[in-house]
């Protein structure tokens, strides 16, 4: 009799490398097959493997290999990626196999949802067409299946997609069945654009079949599925779609000779439509606020889809300052990123008209974005219970301490000060990551209309560039405040404006290092790549950068056990 431990599934299924069944044998006499398959729980905890791919914190690698930050060493992922990555090792990791190993779950799980008996695979008997039986409970796992393979088939998509020598831009190997060791694994990478479409595809699925919200009052609350808040539902769907076709529509990937700015457009104002329109966004302390995230009633309106909930001090053991109490001082933002934040009034640095609007040598916080207060942490600023002295000679300044910043700066978003590392008085503080959330998606439309349309006040998706940018800009400048916005025309200049407020809004969430790879224009453009990055300590760079190519390499380790898998041009 064929056995198996249903919470090993994870596991036990694989990637293109060594694929096997759903449902492997194991020899230790766990679990019947039969017995998972017409168990509930069992069944549906298949399922739930998939949940434990999703990051369950901000990978800060990626942000610090940015010209928005720096790590203090030059010995991390961070920078030897941005100084050494190369066909052969990518510092950053890869997640081919594992995210192949999780859509393997998510198709194994698909092949049994099947309601019709005379189909060679049978659904469980817990979901049949019994009107006895909850049909609803099947409908969102079934939306929720498609909803994490269109996640990983995105995560392959961000992180290996590229142009390869023939001039075609590739995604991944699209594998919507089970994988067995018998099926013939040597096959090429898919288009980018027909990965782009799979994904939409799915998303469409997951939307068809799951609540566009989770909740009692909407009656989509199933047998107690609905009493995590951290499970997929159709918004999620929509804005996954939504970023999938950005991408697309980047010059770095979009080869096809078709312009998919406006599929873009639509797809993020669908979104929006369904999120509830075009509504002012939660202020930056509402939004990032951790009890908004992970009290029992979930408050936080603009987040669609977060990782699980986490407890411990992680984020700030890491890049708390040295001095409190052994902070690790990692990422430090750089002086690229403070001068990025406009004024107080919306102009960039220093060119506000309002003459008592001015840049303060003393302070770089004064007279400029509040959101710059809130994101880092600098020199004479209470921070984690130390008045921060980052200045040359200070007791936080580089050369303090092996762990001191290299920059004169150190990371506050994200850090909960409540948290204490204090010995014998350590406070720890639950913490979820916004995967999925309202900002990005309102930043997604403004910059697909202005591509699609080339006009920030064209009204043809419902409302116009302008007008949704501003509901961002409002949400760190504060109502009101914004006197540039109105001032900017032209495609080219509003476009500016859009990429740097997307650079500020989601700077430590895992997005400059993407964007600035999907916004080049050909294999050669790495100027924003491979830009210095500076502190305030010298005139020279703190680290330059070497990238090769805007297209992240394939896993090496694949490359050797094919021979139909094409590299990204650069490698």
């Amino acid at each position: 009799m064929k056995t198996l431990k249903y919470f090993i599934v994870a596991l036990l299924a694989v990637s293109m490398s060594a694929c096997t069944d759903f449902m492997q044998p194991e020899k230790d006499g766990a679990l019947t097959q039969e017995y998972v398959l017409n168990s509930r729980s069992h069944f549906i905890g298949t399922l739930y493997q998939a949940y434990l791919g999703l990051p369950t914190r901000v990978n800060f690698n990626y942000e610090a290999a940015t010209d928005n930050a720096v790590t203090n060493t030059d010995n991390t992922a961070s920078s030897n990626g941005a100084r050494n990555l190369s066909a052969l090792s990518n510092p950053f990791g890869d997640v081919w196999e594992s995210n192949y190993k999780y859509i393997n779950i998510v198709n194994g799980f698909l092949s049994h949802m099947v309601l019709d008996k005379t189909k060679p695979i049978s659904t469980p008997v817990k979901f049949d067409n019994d009107s006895t039986i909850n049909i609803q409970t099947y409908k969102f796992l079934l939306g929720e299946a498609y909803f994490l393979r269109a996640w990983y088939e995105f995560d392959l998509l961000k992180k290996y997609g590229g142009v390869a020598s023939d001039g075609k831009a590739y995604g991944f190997i699209i594998v919507d069945k089970v994988l067995n060791i018998s099926d013939n694994l040597d096959v090429p990478r898919n288009s980018y654009y027909d990965c782009a479409q799979q994904i939409s595809n799915d998303c469409d699925s997951a939307r068809k079949y799951l609540p566009l919200v989770f909740s009692a009052a909407s009656g989509a609350k199933a047998d107690g599925l609905a009493t995590d808040n951290g499970h997929a539902s159709g918004i999620a769907a929509l804005a996954l779609k939504a970023r999938t076709w950005l991408y697309a529509a980047s010059p770095a990937y979009n080869t096809t000779g078709t312009n998919l700015w406006p599929k873009a457009a639509q797809t993020a104002a669908d979104a929006i439509l369904a999120s509830g329109g075009a509504i002012d966004l939660l202020s930056f302390d509402d939004y990032h606020n951790r009890a908004n995230m992970n009290d029992a009633i979930y408050n936080n309106a603009d987040c669609f889809f977060r990782s699980t909930i986490n407890s411990g001090t992680s984020y700030e053991s890491q890049n708390y300052p040295p001095r409190a109490f052994s902070g690790d001082g990692l990422v430090n933002p750089t002086q690229n990123l403070v001068d990025a934040f406009p004024m107080s009034d919306g102009y960039p640095l220093g060119t506000s008209p309002t003459a008592s609007i001015k840049v303060d040598p003393t302070n770089v916080a004064t007279n400029r974005d509040p959101r710059l207060d809130k994101i880092i942490a600098r020199n004479g600023e209470t921070f984690a219970n130390v008045l921060l002295e980052t200045k040359s000679g200070g007791k936080d300044a580089y050369g303090s301490s092996l762990l001191a910043t290299r920059t004169g700066y150190y990371l506050q978003k994200l850090l909960d000060q409540a948290v204490s590392l204090e010995p014998l008085k350590v406070v720890n503080k639950s913490f979820s990551n916004i995967l999925l959330g309202k900002p990005e998606l309102y930043l997604n439309f403004a910059e697909a209309v202005i591509n699609a349309t080339g006009n920030p006040d064209d009204n043809t998706y419902g409302i116009t560039a302008r007008a949704i940018l501003a509901k961002v800009r409002n949400k760190g400048l504060g109502s009101g405040n914004d006197k540039y916005l109105s001032t900017v025309t032209g495609k080219d200049a509003f476009l500016g404006l859009v990429k740097n407020e997307r650079r500020l809004e989601l700077c430590f969430e895992d997005y400059r290092f993407w964007d600035v790879r999907r916004w080049c224009t050909s294999a050669t453009d790495l100027t924003v790549l491979n830009a210095p990055v500076y502190g305030i300590y010298s005139s020279n760079a703190v680290e330059s950068r070497n990238y090769k190519s805007p297209y992240m390499p394939l896993p090496n380790s694949e490359l050797l056990k094919t021979n139909n898998l094409q590299n990204n041009i650069g490698w």
